[in-house]
Protein backbone atom coordinates (compact mmCIF):
# COMPACT_ATOMS: atom_id res chain seq x y z
CA UNK A 1 0.00 0.00 0.00
CA UNK A 2 1.45 3.36 -1.04
CA UNK A 3 0.97 6.55 0.98
CA UNK A 4 1.56 10.17 0.06
CA UNK A 5 1.47 13.46 1.91
CA UNK A 6 1.04 17.05 0.76
CA UNK A 7 1.57 20.13 2.88
CA UNK A 8 1.25 23.91 2.66
CA UNK A 9 4.39 25.71 3.78
CA UNK A 10 4.03 29.53 3.70
CA UNK A 11 6.13 31.11 0.96
CA UNK A 12 7.63 33.59 3.42
CA UNK A 13 8.58 30.90 5.94
CA UNK A 14 12.32 31.31 6.57
CA UNK A 15 12.58 27.66 7.61
CA UNK A 16 10.67 26.15 4.70
CA UNK A 17 13.91 24.73 3.30
CA UNK A 18 14.30 22.67 6.47
CA UNK A 19 11.15 20.64 5.80
CA UNK A 20 12.52 18.66 2.81
CA UNK A 21 15.63 17.78 4.82
CA UNK A 22 13.49 16.50 7.68
CA UNK A 23 11.27 14.46 5.36
CA UNK A 24 14.27 12.89 3.60
CA UNK A 25 15.69 11.92 6.98
CA UNK A 26 12.47 9.97 7.55
CA UNK A 27 12.93 8.13 4.28
CA UNK A 28 10.27 10.05 2.36
CA UNK A 29 10.65 10.47 -1.41
CA UNK A 30 9.95 13.87 -2.98
CA UNK A 31 7.71 13.66 -6.05
CA UNK A 32 6.98 17.39 -6.29
CA UNK A 33 7.76 20.46 -4.22
CA UNK A 34 5.18 19.64 -1.53
CA UNK A 35 4.12 16.13 -2.59
CA UNK A 36 5.99 13.24 -1.00
CA UNK A 37 5.75 9.46 -0.95
CA UNK A 38 5.75 8.14 2.63
CA UNK A 39 6.62 4.74 4.04
CA UNK A 40 3.72 3.35 6.07
CA UNK A 41 5.79 2.93 9.23
CA UNK A 42 6.87 6.59 9.04
CA UNK A 43 3.40 8.14 8.65
CA UNK A 44 3.06 9.21 12.28
CA UNK A 45 6.53 10.83 12.35
CA UNK A 46 5.89 12.54 9.00
CA UNK A 47 2.59 14.04 10.12
CA UNK A 48 4.22 15.19 13.35
CA UNK A 49 6.96 16.93 11.36
CA UNK A 50 4.36 18.67 9.17
CA UNK A 51 1.79 19.44 11.88
CA UNK A 52 2.13 23.24 11.43
CA UNK A 53 1.81 23.02 7.65
CA UNK A 54 -1.65 21.51 7.09
CA UNK A 55 -0.55 18.00 6.03
CA UNK A 56 -3.01 15.87 4.06
CA UNK A 57 -2.41 12.12 4.01
CA UNK A 58 -3.29 10.32 0.79
CA UNK A 59 -3.38 6.63 -0.07
CA UNK A 60 -3.31 4.78 -3.36
CA UNK A 61 -5.90 2.03 -3.75
CA UNK A 62 -6.33 -0.85 -6.17
CA UNK A 63 -9.97 -0.09 -6.87
CA UNK A 64 -11.67 3.11 -8.02
CA UNK A 65 -14.08 4.23 -5.30
CA UNK A 66 -17.23 6.29 -5.52
CA UNK A 67 -18.01 9.13 -3.07
CA UNK A 68 -20.03 8.07 -0.03
CA UNK A 69 -22.44 9.87 2.32
CA UNK A 70 -23.94 9.00 5.67
CA UNK A 71 -27.67 8.99 6.46
CA UNK A 72 -27.58 12.70 7.28
CA UNK A 73 -26.22 13.47 3.82
CA UNK A 74 -22.74 14.32 5.11
CA UNK A 75 -19.97 13.13 2.81
CA UNK A 76 -17.75 10.51 4.43
CA UNK A 77 -15.54 9.66 1.44
CA UNK A 78 -14.74 11.92 -1.51
CA UNK A 79 -13.92 8.84 -3.56
CA UNK A 80 -11.07 8.18 -5.97
CA UNK A 81 -9.04 11.09 -7.29
CA UNK A 82 -6.45 11.75 -9.95
CA UNK A 83 -3.75 13.91 -8.39
CA UNK A 84 -1.97 16.24 -10.81
CA UNK A 85 1.30 17.92 -9.80
CA UNK A 86 2.84 20.36 -12.26
CA UNK A 87 5.62 22.86 -12.85
CA UNK A 88 5.03 25.69 -15.27
CA UNK A 89 7.25 28.55 -16.53
CA UNK A 90 6.72 31.80 -14.60
CA UNK A 91 5.20 33.58 -17.58
CA UNK A 92 2.48 30.93 -17.94
CA UNK A 93 1.29 30.73 -14.32
CA UNK A 94 -1.54 33.25 -14.70
CA UNK A 95 -2.89 31.36 -17.72
CA UNK A 96 -2.93 28.08 -15.78
CA UNK A 97 -4.48 29.72 -12.72
CA UNK A 98 -7.27 31.20 -14.88
CA UNK A 99 -7.94 27.76 -16.34
CA UNK A 100 -8.09 26.17 -12.88
CA UNK A 101 -10.68 28.72 -11.74
CA UNK A 102 -12.97 27.34 -14.46
CA UNK A 103 -12.41 23.72 -13.46
CA UNK A 104 -14.12 21.66 -10.74
CA UNK A 105 -11.07 20.46 -8.86
CA UNK A 106 -9.66 20.32 -5.33
CA UNK A 107 -6.53 22.28 -4.46
CA UNK A 108 -4.29 20.12 -2.27
CA UNK A 109 -1.36 22.52 -2.17
CA UNK A 110 0.48 24.85 -4.51
CA UNK A 111 0.58 23.35 -8.04
CA UNK A 112 -0.98 20.08 -6.83
CA UNK A 113 -4.67 19.55 -7.64
CA UNK A 114 -7.06 16.62 -7.40
CA UNK A 115 -9.74 15.74 -9.95
CA UNK A 116 -12.50 13.14 -9.66
CA UNK A 117 -11.71 9.78 -11.22
CA UNK A 118 -14.26 7.43 -12.75
CA UNK A 119 -13.98 3.90 -14.12
CA UNK A 120 -14.55 4.71 -17.79
CA UNK A 121 -11.97 6.71 -19.70
CA UNK A 122 -14.80 8.37 -21.63
CA UNK A 123 -16.31 9.94 -18.49
CA UNK A 124 -16.19 13.71 -18.45
CA UNK A 125 -14.29 13.66 -15.14
CA UNK A 126 -11.39 11.82 -16.78
CA UNK A 127 -11.62 14.03 -19.87
CA UNK A 128 -11.22 17.00 -17.55
CA UNK A 129 -7.82 15.71 -16.43
CA UNK A 130 -6.78 15.07 -20.04
CA UNK A 131 -7.72 18.64 -20.97
CA UNK A 132 -5.67 20.06 -18.10
CA UNK A 133 -2.65 17.90 -18.93
CA UNK A 134 -2.79 19.04 -22.54
CA UNK A 135 -2.85 22.68 -21.42
CA UNK A 136 0.20 22.17 -19.18
CA UNK A 137 2.19 20.48 -21.94
CA UNK A 138 1.20 23.08 -24.54
CA UNK A 139 2.68 25.72 -22.25
CA UNK A 140 5.99 23.88 -21.80
CA UNK A 141 5.28 22.60 -18.31
CA UNK A 142 6.13 19.32 -16.61
CA UNK A 143 3.38 17.24 -15.06
CA UNK A 144 2.98 14.12 -12.94
CA UNK A 145 -0.30 12.23 -12.47
CA UNK A 146 -1.05 9.73 -9.70
CA UNK A 147 -4.34 7.88 -10.09
CA UNK A 148 -6.60 5.94 -7.69
CA UNK A 149 -5.86 8.26 -4.78
CA UNK A 150 -8.12 8.62 -1.73
CA UNK A 151 -7.93 11.03 1.20
CA UNK A 152 -7.17 9.12 4.38
CA UNK A 153 -8.93 11.16 7.10
CA UNK A 154 -12.33 12.84 7.22
CA UNK A 155 -10.93 15.97 8.89
CA UNK A 156 -8.80 16.76 5.84
CA UNK A 157 -11.68 15.89 3.51
CA UNK A 158 -14.02 18.26 5.35
CA UNK A 159 -11.44 21.06 5.23
CA UNK A 160 -11.07 20.63 1.48
CA UNK A 161 -14.85 20.67 1.00
CA UNK A 162 -15.03 23.87 3.07
CA UNK A 163 -12.41 25.40 0.79
CA UNK A 164 -14.50 24.50 -2.26
CA UNK A 165 -17.48 26.28 -0.68
CA UNK A 166 -15.28 29.31 0.07
CA UNK A 167 -14.06 29.35 -3.51
CA UNK A 168 -17.62 29.39 -4.86
CA UNK A 169 -18.68 32.03 -2.33
CA UNK A 170 -15.76 34.29 -3.27
CA UNK A 171 -16.56 34.11 -6.97
CA UNK A 172 -20.24 34.71 -6.21
CA UNK A 173 -19.38 37.80 -4.15
CA UNK A 174 -16.98 39.08 -6.83
CA UNK A 175 -19.62 38.77 -9.56
CA UNK A 176 -22.22 40.53 -7.42
CA UNK A 177 -19.77 43.35 -6.60
CA UNK A 178 -18.83 43.74 -10.28
CA UNK A 179 -22.54 43.84 -11.17
CA UNK A 180 -23.11 46.71 -8.76
CA UNK A 181 -20.21 48.64 -10.31
CA UNK A 182 -21.67 48.14 -13.80
CA UNK A 183 -25.12 49.28 -12.66
CA UNK A 184 -23.58 52.44 -11.22
CA UNK A 185 -21.74 53.12 -14.49
CA UNK A 186 -24.82 52.40 -16.56
CA UNK A 187 -26.92 54.83 -14.54
CA UNK A 188 -24.31 57.57 -15.01
CA UNK A 189 -23.52 56.98 -18.69
CA UNK A 190 -26.00 56.69 -21.53
CA UNK A 191 -23.42 55.16 -23.88
CA UNK A 192 -23.73 51.43 -23.21
CA UNK A 193 -20.72 50.75 -25.44
CA UNK A 194 -18.51 52.06 -22.62
CA UNK A 195 -19.35 49.10 -20.38
CA UNK A 196 -20.80 46.57 -22.85
CA UNK A 197 -17.54 44.61 -23.02
CA UNK A 198 -17.37 44.44 -19.22
CA UNK A 199 -20.90 43.07 -19.08
CA UNK A 200 -20.06 40.41 -21.68
CA UNK A 201 -17.06 39.31 -19.61
CA UNK A 202 -19.22 39.25 -16.48
CA UNK A 203 -21.74 36.98 -18.18
CA UNK A 204 -18.90 34.65 -19.18
CA UNK A 205 -17.75 34.48 -15.56
CA UNK A 206 -21.30 33.66 -14.50
CA UNK A 207 -21.52 30.92 -17.14
CA UNK A 208 -18.26 29.36 -15.98
CA UNK A 209 -19.38 29.55 -12.36
CA UNK A 210 -22.66 27.79 -13.14
CA UNK A 211 -20.81 24.95 -14.86
CA UNK A 212 -18.38 24.52 -11.97
CA UNK A 213 -21.18 24.62 -9.38
CA UNK A 214 -23.18 22.09 -11.38
CA UNK A 215 -20.19 19.74 -11.52
CA UNK A 216 -19.58 19.96 -7.77
CA UNK A 217 -23.29 19.39 -7.11
CA UNK A 218 -23.27 16.26 -9.28
CA UNK A 219 -19.93 14.97 -7.98
CA UNK A 220 -20.09 15.79 -4.24
CA UNK A 221 -23.79 16.69 -3.79
CA UNK A 222 -22.85 20.17 -2.57
CA UNK A 223 -25.73 22.65 -2.64
CA UNK A 224 -24.94 25.91 -4.43
CA UNK A 225 -28.51 26.87 -5.32
CA UNK A 226 -28.34 30.08 -3.25
CA UNK A 227 -25.10 31.13 -4.92
CA UNK A 228 -26.60 30.45 -8.33
CA UNK A 229 -29.73 32.45 -7.58
CA UNK A 230 -27.80 35.43 -6.16
CA UNK A 231 -25.47 35.68 -9.14
CA UNK A 232 -28.34 35.25 -11.61
CA UNK A 233 -30.28 38.08 -9.98
CA UNK A 234 -27.19 40.32 -10.01
CA UNK A 235 -26.58 39.72 -13.72
CA UNK A 236 -30.27 40.23 -14.48
CA UNK A 237 -30.30 43.61 -12.73
CA UNK A 238 -27.42 44.81 -14.90
CA UNK A 239 -29.18 43.57 -18.03
CA UNK A 240 -32.42 45.37 -17.08
CA UNK A 241 -30.58 48.67 -16.54
CA UNK A 242 -28.82 48.36 -19.91
CA UNK A 243 -32.04 47.49 -21.73
CA UNK A 244 -33.73 50.58 -20.29
CA UNK A 245 -31.11 52.85 -21.86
Amino acid sequence: MTFYVVYRAPRNNKNRGVIPTQLRSLGCTQLHKSLWEVQQEKIEDTLQTLQKHEPILLRRTREIRKPEWNRKGVITDIGSLSVVAYNIPNGKRKLINRALRKMPCIRLCRAVYAFPQKHRLSDKENMLVATFLKLIKENHGDVKVISRIVIEDQTSAKKLLDEIAERIQKETSDIIASSKVLIYKAEKDNNTAHFGKSFTELKKRFSHLKKVMGFYEEWLKMDFSKNSLKTYRAIKKVQNVIEQK
